[in-house]
């Protein structure tokens, strides 16, 4: 059976991403002038908090829109604030492997716990119930989302004729 979207529902949906967006935004902002942070360099904190140490190349894999170039300055910007450190990669010279400092932890530790009490508020709103029920549907959303993204990026095979 096809899925016909209910044009309202469609609408109702991309409102809410919308607000969120904006609200997420002004957090992010107030937060990046309390930090001295740009977006890219707390970009770059958090993809580390979730995988550090990392190689650049690695880094810049999970923020394709940042060149590399940028990439270096955003990096010469965190390891000068003393969030990141660089050091030499052991099994392959030529590269870098970066890691968070324990101030780059502390960082990214008080930008996830502004983030928690937003969503805190927004779910004080509902019952336990509803609370369940919502977390419960991202998780299905989002499985979709990653099995959707893992099939755009599998490598086209070409048959022989």
């Amino acid at each position: 059976m096809e899925y016909t979207p209910d044009p309202q529902q469609v609408r109702a949906v991309a409102d809410f991403f919308l607000f969120l967006g904006d609200t997420m935004a002004r957090k992010s902002e107030h937060f990046e002038l309390e930090a001295k942070c740009t977006p890219e360099e707390l970009h770059v904190l958090r993809v580390l908090a979730w995988h550090s140490p990392l190689m650049v190349k690695e880094i810049a894999q999970a923020a394709p829109a940042m060149s590399l170039s940028k990439m270096t300055r955003v990096l010469d910007r965190l390891e000068a604030q003393g969030y990141i450190t660089r050091t030499l990669n052991r099994e392959d010279r030529r590269s870098f492997v970066v890691a968070l400092t324990e101030p780059g932890t502390l960082m990214i530790k008080r930008l996830m716990q502004k983030f928690d009490e937003l969503v805190q508020d927004l779910l004080t709103t509902l019952t336990p119930a509803e609370r369940l029920l919502l977390t419960e549907l991202f998780a299905r959303i989002q499985s979709n989302w990653h099995a959707a993204i893992d099939q755009e990026n599998k490598p086209v095979t070409r048959r022989s004729s």
